[in-house]
């Protein structure tokens, strides 16, 4: 597994370079959304990271803040690495989008965390002097042609996840795990068996009811499926819908 740093860079840059693409954003969004939602230590590197790039709250106790995010993070490498290994995958059909330049914070954040033993001590030392010199001299950060800095995605993915992901399932984390992972014809077929499913089942419920409302509303229903895209955000719908028509 490689270091965090590897993967803020590549969510980042991602993100940074669709955003002005509305409909490759919000794929993007989702996509990189349902990796992380399937580990909490793995937002908790995200936003700690975010936290000693750009956050006001560090500079006053960098140092001290600095100490007890490293001493917080470090035994929880291990947690990280099966959402590291989904990512690894969204990269590789991503490649073309993800620019990772050196980063001065996530860079030797990257070092203080995931380097232990003696041999490392030199440059431990000297990566924690930088960085603490780094948010002391923090510069504004360069924003995007729309005005919104990286930084301000990278916060509003984490928050996301905090209001919308804290309650999921075993089942819903299982289903999203699943389907991050599949490449796009798995995808296509996935999505063409599911559509032929759920129609079926809406035509029989429509026919077997006799209540207007609950007509119209299936009929809704019905011709959303017919109107669905094919992509993964689509899938996990499709899949949620049919586990609540059986259940």
């Amino acid at each position: 597994m490689k270091p965090f740093g590897y993967y803020k860079k590549g969510i980042d840059s991602i993100l940074e370079n669709t955003y002005t693409n509305k409909k490759l954003f919000k794929e993007n969004f989702h996509v990189v959304m349902g990796a992380m939602k399937l580990s909490k230590d793995f937002r908790e590197f995200f936003t700690l990271y975010n936290d000693i790039e750009s956050s006001p709250n560090v500079e006053k106790y960098s140092e001290q803040y600095l100490n007890e995010t490293i001493d917080y993070l470090r035994p929880k490498i291990e947690n990280i690495r099966k959402t590291c290994k989904i990512l690894d995958k969204v990269f590789e059909s991503r490649e073309s989008i993800i620019d990772r330049k050196d980063n001065v914070f996530y860079d030797n954040l990257d070092y203080l965390i995931f380097k232990t033993g003696s041999k490392s001590l030199d440059k431990r030392i000297e990566s924690k002097h930088t960085l603490i010199e780094s948010i002391k001299n923090r510069k504004t950060i360069s924003s995007l042609g729309t005005k919104v800095s990286p930084n301000i995605l990278s916060y509003t993915l984490s928050e996301n996840f905090n209001k919308e992901y804290s309650s999921l399932s075993d089942n819903e984390k299982k289903l999203i795990s699943e389907v991050i992972t599949m490449d796009s014809n798995t995808i296509n077929e996935e999505i063409k068996s599911e559509k032929k499913s759920l129609l079926t089942k809406l035509n029989i419920l429509i026919s077997e009811n006799k209540e207007n409302s609950l007509i119209e509303k299936l009929v809704e229903t019905k011709n959303r499926v017919l109107e669905s895209k094919n992509d993964k955000l689509t899938l996990i719908k499709l899949k949620q819908l049919s586990e609540d028509l059986n259940s």
